[in-house]
């Protein structure tokens, strides 16, 4: 039996023109930081903590998401190599991509890494609501998480290979799960001539490219179906927050389909303040939440970081829709002919007073507030238009 520290262990990093070495130069060099808070990493000492994190204890985290991920027991004699890649650099993660090369096949893995005090809790509590929904509400909406653990990080100046200098050793908090293969992040652009903002999807394998109208329609209604499937009638809980901006949502194209999956969950919580068994109470925190659904999904930042920008009306039509298509398996809540009957009967000063309700429940920045003012009157109308036109059929 190979011994976990026999397997080699190749390090590198994915850039826009390729993956490159980690070689003696590029260990030295400072990780892009997430916070103020948090402790700079170089490349060579946090691609080392992945390495131990997965083969300590004779590689059981490793084998232990390799079976898992395939449903069968891996044997260390099986694994010729591991390719370990820095893949993204996030407010909260460290994220990189483990290639774990089989006989004849490469199984690939996700590590994210947690450095401060607030990302290694964001990240504990992420791990243990990814495992509690994926036994409560088993939807294929989320990655698969297998394991999580911390490893001790030595931080210094390496000199021919060895550590100098070095400041006390820190703990890194890790979780390994499921590598989401041929997805990517997508967010609105401003394409260049004639400056029309269109979904652009960062494909760093096939190219950039934009996604097309249908495909667009398609991603807003399956993003509206993800967040409503999730959404619990009783209790209110439901994930938030979430955010375009913040790549929450990746995004896999194949023979011009595409296929959407949320990738974080921050939390599971009821966001509105208040507890009831009575159908009029539980009616109105759902109006609220699919409220506050179709203003969300147009809230964006061009390219995840630049101008916060509003997604054009024809995109409301397919979040609505996405709405029903979840509530049509949901047990114990209205019928969606029920519920589009009970919407369909809102005024403009109804819809207008669960606005107030919305901004009051959930958090937007004085950026976002101020932009949705801008837009709530025609949203509103926009809502009541697409509601007519659904009664129409």
């Amino acid at each position: 039996m190979k011994a976990a520290r026999l397997i080699p262990v190749r390090t590198l990093a994915t850039t826009p023109r390729g993956d490159i070495w980690i070689d003696a130069d590029s260990r030295t060099r400072a990780l892009p930081r997430g916070s103020e808070q948090e402790p700079t990493l170089t490349y060579g000492p946090y691609l080392d903590s992945v390495r131990r994190f997965l083969l300590t204890n004779s590689g059981s985290r490793l084998h232990a998401a390799m079976k898992a991920q395939l449903g069968r027991a891996v044997s260390p004699d099986a694994v010729e190599g591991i390719d370990i890649r820095t893949e993204k650099h996030g407010a909260f993660y460290h994220v990189a991509r483990v290639d774990v090369h089989l006989s004849g096949r490469a199984v690939s893995l996700v590590v994210n890494l947690a450095a401060s005090d607030l990302a290694k809790s964001t990240l504990k509590r992420e791990y243990r609501l990814l495992r509690q929904l994926a036994r409560s509400l088993p939807f294929p909406h989320l990655p698969r998480v297998y394991g999580q653990g911390r490893v001790r990080h030595w931080q210094g100046i390496e000199e021919r290979g060895r550590l100098r200098n070095h400041v006390a050793p820190s703990w890194l908090y890790m979780v390994v799960g499921e590598w989401l293969n041929d997805y990517h992040e997508f967010h609105l652009h401003r394409r260049e001539g004639d400056g029309k903002v269109m979904l652009l999807l960062w494909d760093s394998t096939n190219g950039y490219r934009y996604l097309t109208d249908g495909q667009t329609s398609s991603l807003y209604r399956q993003a509206a179906r993800i967040l409503a499937d999730y959404y619990d009638w009783n209790s209110f809980r439901q994930i938030y927050p979430w955010h375009h901006a913040a790549g929450d949502f990746v995004v896999r194209e194949k023979d011009g389909e595409i296929e959407l999956r949320l990738i974080t969950v921050r939390d599971y919580v009821p966001v509105v303040d208040y507890r009831t068994r009575r159908r009029a109470g539980k009616m109105l925190a759902l109006i609220i939440f699919f409220l506050h659904l179709t203003l969300q999904m147009r809230l964006d930042r061009l390219d995840g970081v630049g101008e916060l920008v509003w997604a054009e009306e024809a995109l409301l039509s397919h979040v609505v829709h996405g709405f029903f298509d979840a509530m049509s398996g949901k047990m114990g809540m209205p019928s969606p002919s029920a519920l589009h009957e009970v919407l369909s009967t809102f005024t403009r000063e109804e819809w207008t007073q669960v606005l107030r309700e919305v901004l009051e429940t959930y958090a937007f920045s004085p950026e976002e507030l101020d932009l949705v003012r801008r837009h709530e009157g025609p949203h509103l109308e926009q809502i009541m238009h697409v509601l007519h036109a659904l009664s129409a059929r």
